[in-house]
This record gives structure tokens, C-alpha cells and sequence, in this order.
């Protein structure tokens, strides 16, 4: 319909071109008017098909450029021609910046110039051209701005758009490891202890003596899977930003594990994050030392210093130099999973032979 609509003011500004009685001075059927005509014809759809079919600037620019020198020459037969002036002013404004718009302007004002002082016509043409030219400038500069405005409005909604997925995106990995640790600090801790257990009772079952024995390993592991559907539930817990009762947790931890448990320092409340990631430290750190040094003495230390808490977990050798058929169990995620959690608050892990066994330091802030 635009195009419909351009292609109808062509023709209504060409028949009345064609019609307009010239000033007194001037001959109405000049030859050179009508090849005015045609080239202002042609300027005016040469314009339209650039802007159709996505031509370079170069090529619009000299349309707009024959379309403005021939408008401008021919005003000088038929003053109705200054419109095609305005048209490529207005057409340049949008089409380009500030140097190569005023450019076809001033090729129109300048044919309008030559125009009139060739075939002596009225000089207050070239004002009336004038204004109408820079008239049509202005406002094809102000589409030009508009149109960038648009553009630059959406490519900053498109980004932000991008931004937020992305935002998204890296919120919904990071919960996904959150849950990935979470699921491998319960389960590795539990199943493991739970798997120590009932190795016992086969083997009991196995020589065929010892009955009581037995019995007191399968409640036991009963026990440790009562336990492990309370570390799960404190996990769930814990993914809700609930408080983590550490020293008591690693009480706990302590009792079941046959370990020795040293607080020092003035305890406080962590956040809740912070808690946990040593709970969870410490569980790996004893199931570890369950599946590479089985019998080993196990030692926990918890150090409530002034501006940091550091949680050491300290395996004596094993007494049979082997590791139990847990050891290959794991995948080494739960280091991993330990130093990614810690590394989030800003902590630092140490994990490496000593000379008492194998020693895991863990230190967070606060």
C-alpha cells in the first residue's frame, strides 16, 4: 500500500508538472522540461526500488541524487517541482547521516540555482526550494532517529532477554550440582557404612558362629538406614536454606563412626550454607578413610577461629595396609563435590598424606 501510495504521488506530482503554466519568462514546451520530467521519473523509482530490494547506499544515494537535481531543474518551468526537492531531502534524511543527506540537498538547491539563472526565472524559487529542502532534511532526520531508537530499543530487549536465559540457565546448573552433592554426600556416607555392616554379618554368617554378633551388625546397619533417611531429610532441609546444628551433627557424626571429636575455640552459629558444606566435608572425609583405611583411628578437630572455622579430619594407617571393597566405589566425586561446595564460600581444601595417615583441612569464612 506505500508502495501503491508513492507511485500515485509520482504520477500526481508529474501531470501537474506537466500542466503548471511556467512564469511569463519561460517557454511552456521547452524540450529540456520534459527530459526533466523522465529524469526525475526515473530518480523517484530508482529511489523506491532500493529501498525494495535492499541496494547499496551508493546506488540510493545517486537516485535520490538524480531525483533532487532533476526536481530542482525543473522548478524552474514548473515551481510544483520543488516537492521533489522535499521528497529526496526527506528520502536522504532517513536513508543517511548528516554529510551525505545535506549532499543531495544541495545538489537540488544547487540545479535549482542554475536552472533559474539560465532561463531567467523568478529568484524567490530558490528560497522557496531552499526551505522546502531543509524542511524535508529535518524530518527525514528525525524518522532516522526514530527508526535507530526502535532498533536499539530492541536489540537492548533482545539481550536482555538472552541475559536472563542465561541467568537461568547457569541458576538451574548450579541447583543441579547443589542436588548432585547433596544426593552423593547422603547416599556415599550411608549406603558405605551400611555396606561396611553387612560385609561383617556375611562373613559371620559365613564361619557359621557368633550369632549375637550378627545380630548386633544387622541392628546396626538397621540403624545406619534410619540414620541416612534422617541425613536425607536434614538435606532437604539444608536445600531449603534452613540452619545446620553443626557441632551436634558432627557429634553424631563422631558416635557412629567411632571417631574422636575435638571442638576448640568459642563456638557460634554459621550460616547455614557454611554448616553444612563442613558436615558434609566431614562425612566424606570418614567415609574415605572407611574405604581406604579400614580400622584406621579417625580423629575430628573443629576450630573456631576469629575471622574463619576449620574443620581437620585426620586417618591413622590401616592396620592391614589394604583398603575394603569400598574403596573403588565413589567415582571421586566426593572430593570434587567437596572443593566446588567450599570454593562457592570462599574456603579453601587441603587433602594430602601426613604423617599420621591422611589429613583433609577445610576452612570457610565467618
Amino acid at each position: 500500500m506505500l508502495s501503491a501510495a508513492r507511485l500515485a504521488a509520482l504520477a500526481g506530482l508529474l501531470l501537474a508538472t506537466a500542466h503548471q503554466q511556467p512564469p511569463s519568462s519561460v517557454s511552456a514546451n521547452h524540450p529540456i522540461k520534459s527530459a526533466l520530467m523522465v529524469g526525475a521519473g526515473v530518480g523517484w523509482l530508482g529511489w523506491m526500488a532500493s529501498r525494495r530490494h535492499g541496494a547499496s547506499d551508493r546506488t540510493t544515494w545517486c537516485f535520490l541524487a538524480l531525483l533532487a537535481a532533476s526536481g530542482g531543474a525543473l522548478a524552474a518551468w514548473a515551481p510544483d517541482a520543488i516537492t521533489f526537492m522535499a521528497v529526496a531531502g526527506l528520502a536522504a534524511g532517513i536513508a543517511f547521516d548528516g554529510f551525505p543527506a545535506s549532499g543531495v540537498g544541495a545538489i537540488g538547491v544547487g540545479a535549482l540555482v542554475v536552472a533559474t539563472s539560465a532561463v531567467d526565472s523568478p529568484t524567490v524559487l530558490i528560497a522557496e526550494g531552499a526551505v522546502s529542502v531543509v524542511v524535508g532534511l529535518m524530518i527525514g532526520a528525525s524518522r532516522r532517529q526514530y527508526v535507530q531508537r526502535t532498533l536499539q530499543a530492541e536489540q537492548l530487549l533482545s539481550e536482555r532477554v538472552r541475559a536472563d536465559a542465561e541467568r537461568d540457565r547457569a541458576a538451574a546448573l548450579a541447583e543441579r550440582n547443589r542436588i548432585g552433592r547433596e544426593v552423593h554426600d547422603v547416599l556415599a556416607h550411608s549406603l558405605g557404612a551400611l555396606s561396611v555392616q553387612l560385609d561383617a554379618a556375611d562373613a559371620l554368617l559365613q564361619s557359621g558362629d557368633n550369632s549375637t554378633k550378627v545380630r548386633e551388625l544387622v541392628q546396626r546397619a538397621r540403624r545406619l538406614a534410619v540414620q541416612g533417611l534422617e541425613e536425607t531429610r536434614q538435606a532437604v532441609h539444608a536445600l531449603r536454606d534452613e540452619p545446620v546444628a553443626l557441632a551436634e551433627q558432627l557429634a553424631s557424626l563422631a558416635a557412629r563412626d567411632d571417631a574422636e571429636l575435638v571442638v576448640t575455640g568459642a563456638p557460634r552459629p554459621l550460616a547455614s550454607d557454611a554448616g553444612l558444606a563442613l558436615y558434609r566435608a566431614a562425612q566424606e572425609a570418614v567415609t574415605n578413610a572407611r574405604k581406604h583405611a579400614p580400622g584406621a583411628p579417625v580423629s575430628i578437630r573443629l576450630d573456631f577461629d576469629l575471622h574463619s572455622t576449620t574443620l581437620t579430619v585426620t586417618n591413622g594407617f590401616c592396620p592391614d595396609a589394604v583398603g575394603s571393597e569400598l574403596r573403588t566405589t565413589g567415582g571421586g566425586f566426593g572430593l570434587q563435590g567437596m572443593r566446588e561446595r567450599i570454593e562457592l564460600l570462599g574456603g579453601q581444601v587441603v587433602a594430602e598424606p601426613s604423617s599420621m595417615g591422611f589429613t583433609v583441612e577445610v576452612a570457610v569464612p565467618g
